[in-house]
């Protein structure tokens, strides 16, 4: 019988942030209903503030009832809480006083005393509303909730000061212990305000060793070696707006290297103890390492090109005009990226005319338009040239291979390009080139492993991905 009425206490106690919403509307239209009232052509809608009042009252001490029985589950942060109780009480309390302030018929000498502050007493209690939902927030969401979305300006205006994320970095990545070095970290950055030592969302805390092996409601979250039944790293590439993405929509991401680096550790074993130098290293891994640490922060590839001549003013103007964009890739630089998303008739002959800014250019984005295999044998002509877009255009393998040997390009956009596994074999000799994205071509596995065998700095991305199907999931699609 205990059991049964501990479990029907914690249902109960679920239905707070559902109820906790009914007091809220009713009160500030109480509040309105209260100041429009004031004005002689909405005199008649006095008495119904009286009934809106009662209404929210008693809404407003269920959700007390309810927020009270969804506590005692745990998880949260103590100050925070008693905030959010005590003054979810007040509002009860002040609401359910105002209604015999605003109750005709109630003759007792001291409310009849206090009807003169009645306006007053509402617009208090309008403003406890305010802070408790704050701290509600706050309860569900984080510290900063709202704070930290404000608007850099408005932030900059009052004073507020914006605290840059702190950075990673390690004296010597390779003799660190990658746990307590480099994957604990993470997860106190992204992920222990929801799943901490002070809040415990589906009972899981990720602080410590311990927490992390034990799991959550659901079961362990941790499978050395598996990396499709380990949700700790499942959840976090499931797609934009999935439900059980991890962290969810409204929570600073996590960037794909930090998901790059706890894939590493869970695939190499999820070893507690480990260095670094222990486990193997892709090259991709060794480059992300890298950046951890400390004095190998890596900067802007475009601070490594010599200072560029002036852009021609006539000549960006005539490119505009078309309705060519051309974009600085930084303030008070002559380095650009040239973009024709809004002039899908740009050519060969539209190519050509960008030598004269040839130097100047870093980027080109020219996908969608009618540029040729014959156009492409001017790209060795762009020696800054770094990222290449030319997606959903007729490019075959002949134009890919006038690509090859260029000095400067690390990315190049091949979607829905017609190039085969012979135009991806003719782009092993490029230095700098670091990624492809080759989805909706009619390259094969078999070309795509053989490129990835001769230039092994090269990522190449294919698209089509399968997602791993995570064990707490009841409908496989």
């Amino acid at each position: 019988m205990m059991l049964f009425f501990e479990e029907l206490m914690n249902f109960t106690g679920r239905w707070h942030p559902i109820l906790v919403h009914l007091p809220i509307g009713m009160l500030i239209i109480a509040f309105i209903r209260a100041l429009f009232s004031r004005r002689e052509h909405y005199k008649n809608i006095g008495p119904a503030i009286s009934l809106s009042l009662l209404l929210g009252s008693i809404a407003a001490v269920l959700a007390c009832f309810t927020g009270y029985l969804l506590s005692l589950q745990g998880g949260y942060e103590q100050e925070t809480l008693n905030f959010h109780q005590w003054l979810g009480l007040a509002v009860a309390v002040i609401s359910l006083f105002l209604y015999f302030l605003y109750k005709e018929g109630v003759r007792y000498s001291f409310i009849v005393k206090l009807r003169s502050y009645r306006l007053l007493l509402l617009f208090v209690m309008f403003i406890l509303i305010g802070f408790t939902g704050h701290f509600g927030g706050t309860l569900t969401h984080g510290k900063g909730y709202f704070k930290d979305a404000l608007p850099s300006a408005i932030k900059d205006a009052v004073g507020i000061e914006q605290v840059s994320e702190e950075t990673i970095l390690l004296t010597n990545v390779q003799q660190v212990q990658v746990y307590s070095g480099i994957i604990q970290p993470i997860l106190k950055q992204r992920c222990e305000s929801c799943h901490g030592e002070k809040k415990k969302e589906g009972g899981l805390a990720l602080q410590d060793q311990a927490h992390l092996l034990k799991g959550g409601d659901g079961g362990t979250v941790l499978i050395a070696n598996d990396l499709e039944k380990s949700e700790l790293y499942a959840r976090l590439i499931l797609p934009e707006g999935h439900k059980k993405r991890m962290p969810p929509k409204g929570r600073k991401p996590i960037t794909a290297e930090q998901i790059k680096l706890i894939e590493w550790w869970v695939k190499e074993g999820a070893d507690f103890g480990k260095k670094s130098s222990d486990l193997v290293q892709t090259a991709e891994i060794k480059e992300i390492l890298g950046k951890l640490e400390k004095g190998s922060e890596t900067t802007s590839p475009f601070e490594e090109l010599p200072e560029a001549k002036k852009l021609p003013v006539d000549f960006v103007q005539q490119l505009q005009a078309k309705g060519i964009k051309v974009l600085p890739i930084a303030s008070n630089s002559e380095y650009v990226a040239i973009n024709a998303i809004n002039y899908p008739e740009f050519d060969d002959q539209d190519l050509k005319d960008l030598l004269k800014i040839k130097d100047n250019i870093v980027q080109l984005k020219l996908g969608n338009t009618v540029i040729t295999d014959q156009g492409l044998k001017m790209m060795t002509e762009f020696p800054n040239l770094m990222k290449l877009h030319l997606e959903n255009t007729k490019i075959t393998d002949v134009g890919i291979g006038y690509l090859n040997g260029h000095p400067a390009l690390s990315y190049i956009n091949l979607f829905a390009v017609p190039v085969t596994d012979k135009g991806l074999e003719k782009l092993n000799k490029m230095p700098k080139l670091k990624q492809i994205y080759a989805y909706q071509t009619k390259a094969t596995l078999t070309g795509v492993e053989n490129l990835k065998k001769i230039a092994k700095q090269v990522v190449l991305d294919t698209g089509s991905y399968q997602l791993p199907f995570l064990a707490s999931d009841t409908v496989r699609f």
